[in-house]
């Protein structure tokens, strides 16, 4: 199967080994470039800097032969293609991170620069969001032939002396990340859950309804804001802002709500779960208020 396909646009700058600018209907467009997780090559982010993120970087832009700064000398056209077959307007409003860059794969000549850098090492097969559903084949044998070669970042000496990631313990949780997204994609969606991401448009609407939804949420960054005696849990973005409301967090199941999102879901836990309520806007953001910890579920609810 191919995903919608936008072509040759121009190339304008490679950030680093996952993230390119190109010109887009006249605008400059991001891209966060779907299944990959370069190191990071430049510092203000939560993530180390570290050898073989600057090495990522580098090799990057020489593969899509730019300069040092990452800026072409001459035009350069690429294609991006998105994980679905959407149409493009849908694409273009719904297939975006959590910063609102566009999640795509880029090719360049006829070569897919995802599967490249996945070849070359230089990052892993990421699925801490959810498989690849165009090339989960493609890029886990090319991740296991990368780590059998001890290429890039699987070669134990690159980042020798400086900071490096823990991948002994975050593939087995980007793993089990990957596949509660994957039950979501077979199960959640055709019981009607909404996504934070893709649906935010109906989430909206049902909270200006005051309608009764099942959102399915990633409650990785826990418990975030206290208020008074509530507690605000941040289970949206930057670009799509979602929030779960606890009134009481004094009370018996206000204490019971907060210890389980602590305990199951926040930090290396599951994360994703689905959440279901009543419902509503809060300064015009959509929120639902949680009062038992029942509206909580590891599954989606049966339709009856």
């Amino acid at each position: 199967m191919k995903g919608t396909r936008i072509e040759k646009l121009l190339l304008l700058k490679v950030i680093d080994g996952d993230t390119v600018k190109v010109e887009l209907d006249g605008k400059k467009e991001s891209l966060r470039l779907l299944s990959l997780d370069t190191e990071e090559s430049r510092g203000g982010g939560h993530k180390p800097v570290t050898n073989a993120g600057k090495q990522a970087s580098a090799w990057a832009k020489q593969w899509f032969g730019v300069d040092e700064k990452g800026f072409p000398e001459n035009d350069i056209m690429v294609d991006i293609e998105f994980d679905t077959t959407d149409p493009v307007a849908t694409c273009l409003e719904k297939h975006r991170g959590n910063y609102g860059r566009l999640l795509c794969y880029v090719h360049k000549d006829g070569e897919n620069y995802n599967l490249k850098a996945i070849e070359a090492g230089w990052s892993p097969y990421f699925i801490k969001y959810g498989r690849s559903r165009l090339y989960n084949d493609i890029f886990l044998n090319a991740e296991t032939g990368a780590q059998a070669a001890a290429t890039g970042i699987w070669d134990d000496t690159i980042n020798s002396g400086g900071k490096s990631r823990d991948y002994e313990h975050l593939l087995p949780w980007w793993h089990m990340r990957g596949t509660l997204v994957e039950n979501y994609r077979t199960l959640g969606i055709q019981d009607g859950v909404k996504s934070v991401r893709l649906d935010y448009q109906e989430i909206m609407t049902a909270a200006r309804a005051g309608e009764q939804v099942t959102v399915f949420s990633d409650l990785q960054g826990g418990i975030q804001q206290w208020t008074g005696d509530g507690a605000v849990i941040f289970a949206g973005s930057p670009k799509h802002k979602f929030n779960l409301w606890v009134p009481d967090r004094y009370s018996k199941h206000g204490c019971q709500i907060m210890r389980f999102i602590h305990n199951r879901y926040a930090g290396h836990g599951r994360g994703y779960l689905y959440v279901s309520g009543t419902a509503g806007l809060y300064k015009d953001k959509p929120q639902i208020v949680l009062e038992t910890v029942e509206q909580l579920s590891d599954l989606p609810p049966v339709r009856s």
